[in-house]
């Protein structure tokens, strides 16, 4: 059974049976750090058990100065010390402590990550913001159930945080694009306050912004077209308190954009000690309510969706999930889909040519699986492999001419889905080095990775160069080709395989790479 976070909690009473399986997930926020305590049910759902959250400043200090004032550092141990006394309490045995976008940007993110280890023994992810975005749709997909009514053929995931905004776009329930906006409720703050300017020109500054990030994206996130507008976030939350109307699922509620924009109207009018005293909200969270709001109204404004839906999840839910569906194995699966989507809106979207793309990927991975013993990569890297596969021909968009090196640039600035940006680094590499030269020490680029990646990128580069040099018309039958491994050579067996076929230039490019890293001789045959 799927694990779902179940909703009820505890009244802050960890519950106990003998095969608990305790899970923590903290998040640390621009302005507050949260924490969930769930525990795994014997069905496979989540229960949250305890939720907490602290305030703590840490998006000014990253956004205004560029890293954590000594205070600030101290302030968010102190929390953690906490947090971790809790866990000990319900004896979590899987933590996972991840953090955003304020220690993204921190300059000194390496010291606050030290001292949270030697201080609480809590070792803190920094998140991607696609990673960031994964977890979050990871919640909202559990919180269906499957039950994708309330989406509709083009929805729109989106969450304001404090350093940035992270868009999801979903076509028929599934992901095809995800993009981080770097708009945020505390850096809108920090980039406006000083101007003084008014709500209007605040406003019109967050639609230019969106525009002009969003507008080279129209073919992947066209916005116009979206009719579910589904928004996630503790300021979203405090709207939907006031005004939203609940629906069948407890986990969401509908507000109405002529309500919103009432409600909208009225908070413009309160300063932040107003809001703070009216509301019951803590200072840190009045004082960024209204800039968050705005950017959620000017989203909206982009979309035809004539309502928005708020959901009660959290990126949190999707840590406790995601560290649920690790300790099961079935994280790898779901995950997978989602980045093979991801991969494929983008190859779509610079009119690749799809067949040849999947073929290649097909003939890539089969390479792989059958150089498992040689390469030592892992299943990750297989997925790696078949994404680079996927996009290897996107620079033909720019240019047919040196089309593999607008391959590295493309890939390097896009987003795949549930991708770390050192991935993406390894897929867009991999990609580029399908043809013509191999890497080399005057690749800057190249040398820029780690020694770990360049490695990757030197074993999985010589397959999807074989595998693209395959895809010639007699080879095309990639499940009668037989490979077999030994100890030094590696026989391709394909039907119908004819000694003309061989002379082709790139399989003879192909053959050579390969040999070169692996050292193993290639020796084709033609099977009846």
């Amino acid at each position: 059974m799927d694990t779902a976070i179940a909703m009820t909690e505890q009244d802050g009473k960890p519950i106990s049976t003998p095969d608990a399986s305790i899970l923590a997930a903290i998040d640390i926020g621009t302005n507050s750090i949260r924490m969930s305590i769930g525990q795994v049910l014997s069905d496979g759902r989540v229960e949250v058990l305890e939720r907490l959250q602290r305030a703590v400043n840490l998006g000014h200090d990253a956004f205004r100065h560029g890293h954590l004032e000594r205070d600030t550092i101290r302030a968010a141990i102190s929390i953690l010390r906490e947090f971790k006394r809790r866990i000990d309490f319900y004896g979590a045995r899987r933590i996972w402590t991840a953090a955003t976008s304020a220690l993204r940007e921190a300059r000194n993110a390496d010291v606050f990550v030290d001292r949270v280890l030697l201080s609480t023994g809590l070792e803190v992810d920094i998140l991607d913001p696609t990673e960031q975005g994964r977890l979050t749709v990871l919640a909202v997909q559990e919180a269906l159930k499957n039950d994708l009514s309330l989406m509709g053929q083009q929805t729109l995931i989106t969450e304001v945080g404090g350093g940035s905004t992270m868009l999801t776009f979903l076509k028929n329930g599934q992901i095809t694009a995800s993009q981080g906006l770097g708009l945020g409720s505390i850096r809108l703050q920090e980039i406006l306050e000083p101007a003084g300017g008014s709500w209007m020109q605040t406003s019109e500054f967050i639609r230019r912004e969106i525009e002009s990030i969003l507008s080279p994206l129209e073919s992947l996130m066209p916005l116009r077209s979206v009719k579910t507008f589904l928004a996630l976030g503790a300021d979203a939350r405090f709207a939907a308190d006031q005004i939203g109307t609940p629906l069948p699922n407890p986990f969401f509620r509908k507000v109405s954009r002529s309500k919103f924009k009432r409600l909208l109207e009225k908070l413009k009018s309160f300063s932040p000690e107003q809001l703070a005293r009216q509301y019951d909200l803590p200072y840190t969270e009045a004082e960024t309510l209204v800039p968050a709001l705005l950017i959620y109204q000017e989203l909206l404004e982009a979309t035809s969706a004539k309502e928005w839906l708020v959901s009660s999840v959290s990126m949190r839910d999707g840590l406790l999930i995601e560290l649920s569906r690790r300790s099961s194995g079935r994280q790898e699966q779901a995950f997978r889909q989602e980045a093979i989507q991801s991969a494929l809106s983008l190859a779509e979207k610079y009119k690749v040519n799809l067949d040849h793309a999947q073929r290649t990927a097909a003939c890539a991975v089969r390479l792989f699986d059958a150089l498992k013993s040689e390469h030592g990569l892992t299943d990750r890297h297989r997925l790696l492999l078949e994404i680079a596969a996927l996009l290897h021909e996107i620079g033909m968009f720019v240019s047919a001419r040196a089309y593999h090196k607008h391959t590295l640039y493309l890939i390097l600035n896009s987003e795949i889905f549930g991708l770390s940006r050192e991935e993406v680094q390894i897929v867009a590499h991999t990609a580029r080095y399908h043809r013509r030269g191999t890497p080399k020490p005057t690749h800057t680029e190249f040398l820029n990775l780690s020694r770990e990646n360049r490695l990757a990128v030197n074993k999985l580069a010589p397959l999807l160069r074989l595998a693209k040099a395959m895809d010639l018309e007699e080879m095309r039958q990639i499940e009668q080709m037989r490979l077999t491994l030994q100890e030094d050579s590696l026989t391709i067996e394909v039907p119908g395989l004819s000694e003309q076929s061989l002379k082709t230039p790139s399989i003879g490019l192909g053959t050579d790479f390969f040999e070169d890293v692996y050292g193993l001789k290639i020796r084709w045959l033609s099977s009846t």
